[in-house]
């Protein structure tokens, strides 16, 4: 505008065509890392990160349940349930023979300020599947932590009911650990173990299994056969690796829960009855001391570090195998019979 009188920078220009009403100013410390804000009246101080991102309301997860879950407006409908064991036990109270249509359970994330037609919502579960393919197209729940533990604990109540679509090994994990409190213990001992084995090492843990559901009954029939050496074994390899102190303080817990659970080593009858199962080597006797002695220059040899579901995949086997010799131990016995 310099052509048409006297130049004046933009700021100024506002002032003259605003007056006050845009008074405001900005000023950064480089040394504290915060800013300084004018608006005309007052001043407020503000960190940089707090500033460029201001921390938004929680969103608020809840679950809904429908007797008719493709028109909701049709039949029974709950909202706002706020936790999974009522809705659990809205949905199993839906009686069977009502023809309104396929019961559901939905889950609805509600953003605190804003309308409630803006929530975002879907029927996680209709009939007897759970649709997790279908969060693939809703980015607001995929992305919501608060979210996703909401449908892991579903899950976890709900084991009998199918999956539709891939579950990540981090749901799985959170899955199964939703469901200890409902194991037997050495099932409860088998999951902690596996999930340990997960947030150790996750590429070593997916080499051998396609999900949790393979390896965590492995996991479980050996600790059943009392075969907890290799497990021992690798949780000490754990903490001799100068691992994390969270994780050298996990190793020691289940090192500590492992030399409680012990169930064959604890009956000397069984090896009387030469099951094989308390020392892991075949045939107690006289060759005993010979195997003993062969196992021991084995594991003196250098080698490659197997990964722990290698070798419980090969004490598996080892155990079918020992179970195959006792059954024919006593078909021979009682053919002599």
């Amino acid at each position: 505008m310099g052509k048409y009188g006297e130049r004046i920078e933009a700021a100024d220009h506002a002032s003259i065509e605003q007056g006050s009403r845009l008074d405001f100013s900005i000023e950064f410390n480089e040394e504290t890392d915060q800013l300084t804000i004018f608006d005309g009246e007052n001043f407020e101080h503000k960190g940089l990160r707090a500033a460029l991102f201001p921390e938004q309301a929680e969103p608020e997860v809840t679950l809904t349940v429908a007797e008719c879950g493709e028109f909701h407006n049709l039949g029974e409908f709950y909202e706002n349930i706020p936790t999974v064991e009522e809705a659990v036990a809205i949905w199993k109270q839906i009686p069977p023979e009502r023809m309104n249509g396929i019961p559901a359970i939905g889950i609805n994330i509600h953003t605190p300020g804003t309308e409630a037609f803006e929530d975002v919502g879907i029927d996680i579960l209709s009939g007897k599947r759970f649709d997790l393919a279908v969060l693939e197209y809703i980015p607001d729940i995929k992305n919501s932590p608060g979210a996703m533990e909401v449908i892991a604990e579903l899950m976890a109540k709900l084991p009998e009911i199918e999956i539709d679509g891939d579950m990540s090994k981090e749901m799985e994990v959170k899955v199964w650990e939703k469901r200890m409190p409902d194991l037997e213990p050495a099932m409860q001992l088998a999951v902690e173990l596996d999930c340990f084995a997960y947030h150790y090492d996750a590429f070593q843990h997916d080499s051998g299994f396609d999900s949790m559901d393979d390896s965590i009954p492995l996991v479980y029939d050996i600790l059943k056969n009392g075969y907890t050496e290799d497990l021992e074994k690798w949780l000490n390899e754990v903490i001799s690796e100068e691992a994390t102190p969270e994780d050298e303080e996990r190793a020691k817990e289940l090192l500590a829960k492992l030399a409680e659970y012990k169930p064959l080593a604890k009956t000397p009858e069984m090896e009387e009855q030469n099951y094989n199962m308390v020392d892991n080597v075949l045939n107690n006797g006289a060759g005993e001391k010979a195997q003993k002695e062969e196992n021991r220059k084995a594991q003196d040899k250098p080698a490659a570090k197997p990964s722990i579901k290698a070798r419980l995949a090969e004490k598996k086997a080892q155990v079918a195998g020992q179970g195959r010799e006792q059954e024919e131990n006593i078909k021979n016995k009682q053919r002599e019979m």
